[in-house]
This record gives C-alpha cells, sequence and structure tokens, in this order.
C-alpha cells in the first residue's frame, strides 16, 4: 500500500477546478451587482429635475423669502446657498441640492404661507 495514499484520479482534480472557477465567477457577478446598486441608490435623486421643476425652485425660494439670485433654472452656489437656507429652516436634510422632495417642501411651505 502506498504510505501517502492512492494517487488521485486526474477526473476528480478537474471538477473541483472547474467548481472554483464556476464559485468565483459566481461571487464576481454578486460582487459587480451590488456595486452597480450601491452607485445607482447612492444618487441624491433618481430621475433627474426639468428646467421648468428648477426655474419653480427658484421661483418659490424667492417667493419664501430665500433669494436664489436670477431666476432662470440654473443652480449655482448662490441658488445652492439658498436652499441649504430653506433646508436649515424646514429641518430638512442640508445639502443644497435641488430634488423633487425639495420642491414638494418648497411648494407645501408656499401653500401653508397662502392659506391653502
Amino acid at each position: 500500500m502506498d504510505p501517502l495514499g492512492a494517487a488521485p484520479n486526474a477526473a476528480n482534480d478537474a471538477r473541483p477546478a472547474w467548481m472554483g472557477f464556476l464559485g468565483g465567477a459566481v461571487v464576481l457577478a454578486l460582487a459587480i451587482l451590488i456595486a452597480v446598486g450601491i452607485w445607482h441608490f447612492a444618487g441624491l435623486d433618481a430621475s433627474p429635475l426639468t428646467a421648468a421643476e428648477l426655474t419653480e425652485i427658484e421661483f418659490l425660494l424667492s417667493e419664501l423669502g430665500f433669494p436664489p439670485g436670477p431666476v432662470d433654472g440654473v443652480i449655482d452656489e448662490e441658488s445652492r446657498s439658498a436652499i441649504r437656507d430653506f433646508q436649515v429652516t424646514a429641518g430638512l436634510d442640508v445639502n443644497g441640492t435641488p430634488s423633487l422632495a425639495l420642491l414638494d417642501e418648497l411648494r407645501a411651505a408656499k401653500a401653508e404661507l397662502s392659506g391653502n
């Protein structure tokens, strides 16, 4: 008898290597899917705002006493500062970024001030 044990069968050697490769490919695919999911959901807004929505945000900020500069639909540093000021006043997370949630808050604040 062989003191080291029987020599492994060549067919059995190929299966663990193939299974290891398949397992590695599955793990890699899962890692890529997780990374893409994190990247996708890391954005602040799933859908970008239209020019009309950006203009409305600036208009509402101006109406509510948070001057964003020119109401032109361009979110510049002055607009971001006005957004941050509104977010602080409204008790929102402060990031200075326009979003649909911000637009909804601005609309609600305007309606509340208008008595609607």
